[in-house]
């Protein structure tokens, strides 16, 4: 029997409400278990500057959660029921939900107008096609814009200008306890929600009876039937979340009532019908109503959508059969992998550095239950924002910041790993380095006697305090430590050794000084190498190498495409 039961969410602010409130429905009914929360971070977290409906969801944000639970890495995962595909992967199996929030979705206004109130000059946002098609049933002339990232950051973008209202779910805006926002929740009978909307879900391994009697003590029955017979009519339409498809189920006494629909995407061939019965058979209720819907014309919307979103194209592979080694960790949220493979190149894994949790000094701790003490925290890489949030949630069990804290930061990335915790930066570097940040810091804020937090990793230098400490109090925090690995994989240095690789990728002084630990100095000379900016360009030239390639921009964008220009220019 398991002691300690682990939990898996992603990081976000929502997803870690839901765990927390799954963490506390297990512990009242089993006192006597330690159950934590550990977080995972999925590919729709990391995918934030393209539509949801251009990159498909099938997994999107839970194919992470259920390999860790294969790796034993946590007993149960977590999610919003309607983010789950419809059919389980092998070997997991849905274990509980439970009691459902609003169903509804939610309009958020800037100027608390109303949907009936919309004109052709107001710009909604939305990330999803099944809201799209419904707003624009409802008036053809409406401007629809994408929009992601968290509540937050959405809420920032709509006061800024970027639209006049949004659409969301209500249960996450009530979750977060920013229902104050809401303008208008929508009825079902004018915008008809997800599937699984409101509902939250236990993912668990179906060889696990432990755990799945667990689960089953705090699954809520109604809400189970309910969700249950709306996905069972999004599978049978063989759709998902970013699909035109959405519907509600109800039960009155021992009848249930499902109302289904299927769109274009411009809601002008629009299909819907409902249909009623005993609640027993609510599952089969659904999915007769949804071949009702598939027979009616609905296959022939849902065959155009799938054409339109996912169109065959000619790739072009620039890289196409290069070998190009990465000496970064591996890690779920680098895009630089995935960027050149998609560009026709096999990426070596050959990691050179590991990123570890500090242990923090009892007066470390201190400080990070009492953030409200300072004025500003600066963040200078998302190891920093990652680990320091890690920290928080085991300190305090949970992410919430003090509304007074401003948070600065170095980079797109830590930015993005930022928001993916619910927060946005009120700075943020236009270039990706520490100096640009500080100048921008202090031409635009010109902090004085202001208490400012720093945490860094182990290996950082002190430029930060150095330059803001004369007039202010920083405190630095090593949050993280960046390691050297114990061993190297010998087959990938001998590629090295061997001149059978094309490229070798270092993206900080520390993955290239770590290698020369393992390699040695006498043939660095020979060696062919792309680096991601000046600072680790200038650790490389100080052992008499130069490498063949500099990025302009130093992040994994700016670093991949100096590789394609190198290629391009040979």
């Amino acid at each position: 029997m398991k002691n300690t039961i682990r939990i898996g969410t992603r990081g976000s602010k929502l997803a870690l409400y839901q765990a927390y409130r799954v963490k506390e429905s297990l512990e009242q009914k089993f006192p006597e278990k330690q159950f934590e929360i550990v977080i995972v971070k999925t590919k729709g977290d990391k995918i934030l500057d393209v539509p949801l409906s251009k990159i498909g969801d099938k997994g999107l944000f839970t194919k992470e959660l259920e390999v860790a639970m294969f790796n034993n890495e946590i007993d149960m995962a977590v999610h919003s029921l309607k983010d789950l595909p419809t059919v389980f992967p092998e070997g997991t199996k849905l274990g509980a939900v439970l009691e459902r929030g609003t169903v509804n979705d939610a309009l958020v206004s800037r100027n608390h107008l109303k949907i009936s109130e919309f004109t052709s000059e107001h710009t909604v946002a939305t990330s999803s096609l099944r809201r799209k098609a419904q707003l624009l049933k409802l008036n053809p002339n409406l401007n629809i814009v994408e929009i992601r990232g968290n509540v937050n950051t959405r809420i920032r973008k709509m006061e800024e200008g970027y639209c006049d209202a949004m659409i969301m779910a209500a249960a996450g805006l009530q979750r977060l306890e920013m229902d104050a926002y809401i303008t208008e929740i929508i009825e079902p009978e004018v915008m008809i929600p997800a599937c699984g909307q409101g509902a939250m879900a236990i993912e668990i391994k179906d060889n696990d009876p432990e755990i799945e009697k667990l689960v089953s003590a705090i699954n809520h029955e109604e809400t189970m039937i309910t969700s249950s017979a709306e996905r069972a009519f999004l599978n049978t339409l063989e759709g998902g979340c970013q699909i035109p498809v959405g519907s509600t189920c109800q039960i009155n006494g021992n009848l249930v009532k499902i109302t289904g629909f299927v769109s274009s995407i411009d809601g002008s061939n629009f299909l819907k019908e409902s249909a009623n019965g005993p609640v027993e058979n609510a599952k089969q209720i659904a999915i007769d109503l949804a071949k009702k819907l598939f027979a009616a014309g609905g296959k022939q919307i849902l065959d155009s959508i799938r054409t339109e979103n996912f169109p065959e194209q000619k790739v072009e592979l620039p890289l196409q059969d290069k070998i190009i080694i990465s000496t970064r960790p591996a890690d779920a949220s680098d895009d630089l992998p995935q960027l050149l493979q998609n560009a026709g190149s096999k990426v070596v894994s050959l990691p050179m550095i590991q990123i570890e949790s500090a242990g923090l000094s009892s007066d470390e701790v201190i400080k990070l239950k009492n953030l409200e003490q300072f004025n500003w925290v600066i963040f200078t890489s998302k190891n920093g924002v990652a680990s320091f949030f890690k920290q928080l949630i085991e300190i305090n069990g949970n992410t919430t910041l003090p509304a007074s804290l401003k948070i600065a930061v170095v980079g797109e990335k830590t930015a993005a790993e930022l928001d993916y915790y619910g927060y946005a930066p009120f700075l943020s570097g236009e270039k990706n380095t520490s100096e640009n940040l500080l100048n921008e810091l202090i031409g635009k804020y010109n902090p004085q006697a202001q208490n400012i937090l720093l945490p860094i990793g182990n290996l950082a230098d002190n430029s930060i305090q150095n330059r803001l400490s004369p007039a202010n109090k920083v405190t630095r925090i090593n949050i993280y430590s960046t390691v050297k690995p114990a061993t190297a994989d010998q087959k990938i240095m001998d590629l090295v050794t061997n001149n059978s690789y094309d490229l070798i990728v270092f993206t900080s002084p520390s993955t290239f000084n770590n290698f020369c630990y393992f390699y040695g100095t006498a043939n660095l000379s020979k060696l062919k190498i792309a680096s991601i900016g000046t600072t680790t360009t200038s650790a490389i030239e100080a052992m008499g190498v130069a490498p063949l390639i500099t990025a302009e921009k130093s992040n994994a964008g700016g670093l991949y495409q100096s590789i394609i220009e190198y290629y391009k220019r040979k």
